[in-house]
C-alpha cells in the first residue's frame, strides 16, 4: 500500500561555516500512519516526531535504491512501550512505516496536566535504542545506543542520540509534531551537522539556538531551509538534493493469505468453524485484511 504525499527531506550545504542541513516535512506520512493505527493524540506526535526522525537518519544514511534502515526504541519506563520505524530508498525517494506499540493511552490522552508531562508519562525516562542499516547487497550495519535521563526524555534525544552517540558525529537536531483537535497537525525535523573544519565556536553559537527554542518554533512555524542557516548563522545554504517521502508499506492481501497457508490444519479448521470473517491487521501500516470462511477453506 502506497499514499502519495507532498513530503520530502531537503540537503543542503554551507560552504562559509562548513555545516549541512537536512530539512524534513513529513507532515502527510505522519497523518497516513496516525489514521491506519488509530492512535490516540499522544501516540500521534510521539510516532510523528519518530517519523521525520528517521527520514532524517534514512536521507543522511541511505545512498542507494534497495537501502534500508530501521529504527528500533524500546521505553522501559514509558506507557508508550516503545516503537518501530522502517525507512527504505528506491529510485524516487524514500518510504517510511512503523508503529508505536501502544496507540491508545487510558489516562494519559485525556488527562488535564500540562503537555510536557502527558509526554513524560509516555516516554519514561529512559531508551533503549538500535538502529540497523542494510545495503543494497543485503549487508548489515548495527548501532545500538542507550539513553537515561534523571529530567525527560524526548524523540530529539533519540534522534540527537544515534548521530551523536553512535556513530560519533558532530550533530545537532530537532524533532517536533504539532496537534489540531487531538490530530497531528503538522511534522518536521532538522539536522545540523558542523563538519571538521568548522571554527572552534561555531558549535555553541548553534548550539544555543536549539537549547533556546528557536529551532522547534522555526520548524513549528514552517520555516524554510534559507532560513535555518540565517537563523543558525551559517551563511548561504546550497541545496544539493531533494527527496521525495512517502508512507508505503509492503503488505498485500497474497502475503496474508500465504501467511495462513503456513498455519496448522487445525487452525483454519478452528477459524473457518466460526463461520464469520477474520480480521488481519498489518502491525507496520495498520491495513486490516478481511479473510472469509470460503477463502479459509479454498486454503485446504
Amino acid at each position: 500500500m502506497i499514499v502519495n504525499s507532498l513530503d520530502r527531506v531537503l540537503i543542503a550545504e554551507c560552504p562559509e561555516a562548513h555545516a549541512r542541513l537536512l530539512l524534513a516535512n513529513v507532515t502527510d506520512t505522519a497523518r497516513t500512519l496516525e489514521r491506519n493505527h488509530l492512535c490516540g493524540p499522544i501516540a500521534g506526535l510521539v510516532q510523528a516526531e519518530l517519523i521525520g526522525s528517521v527520514a532524517l537518519m534514512g536521507a543522511d544514511r541511505l545512498e542507494a535504491p534497495g537501502e534500508s534502515l530501521s529504527l528500533r526504541v524500546r521505553l522501559p519506563e514509558g506507557a508508550l512501550g516503545g516503537a518501530v520505524l522502517e525507512c527504505s530508498r528506491d529510485t524516487t525517494g524514500l518510504s517510511i512505516r512503523g508503529y508505536t506499540r501502544q496507540k491508545v493511552l487510558p489516562g494519559i490522552d485525556d488527562g488535564d496536566d500540562a503537555d510536557e508531562t502527558l509526554f513524560d508519562r509516555a516516554m519514561g525516562r529512559a531508551a533503549h535504542c538500535a538502529v540497523v542499516r542494510v545495503d543494497a547487497k543485503g549487508a548489515t550495519e548495527e548501532s545500538h545506543y542507550d539513553l537515561d535521563f534523571d529530567d525527560r526524555l524526548t524523540v530529539t534525544d533519540i534522534l540527537e542520540g544515534y548521530f551523536v552517540s553512535a556513530l560519533s558525529r558532530n550533530v545537532l537536531a530537532q524533532a517536533s509534531a504539532a496537534s489540531k483537535i487531538g490530530y497531528v497537525e503538522c511534522s518536521h525535523a532538522l539536522f545540523c551537522e558542523l563538519l571538521p573544519e568548522a571554527d572552534d565556536g561555531a558549535y555553541d553559537r548553534v548550539d544555543e539556538r536549539f537549547d533556546g527554542g528557536a529551532v522547534q518554533d522555526a520548524l513549528d512555524g514552517g520555516a524554510d531551509l534559507n532560513a535555518f542557516a540565517r537563523l543558525l548563522g551559517l551563511g548561504p545554504a546550497t541545496v544539493v538534493a531533494s527527496l521525495p517521502v512517502r508512507f508505503a508499506c509492503g503488505c498485500s492481501g497474497a502475503k496474508v493469505m500465504n501467511m495462513l497457508r503456513a498455519l496448522p490444519r487445525a487452525d483454519l479448521l478452528a477459524m473457518i468453524e466460526e463461520r464469520r470473517p477474520t480480521d488481519i491487521y498489518c502491525h507496520m501500516c495498520g491495513k486490516c485484511y478481511t479473510v472469509t470462511p470460503e477463502q479459509l477453506q479454498a486454503l485446504l
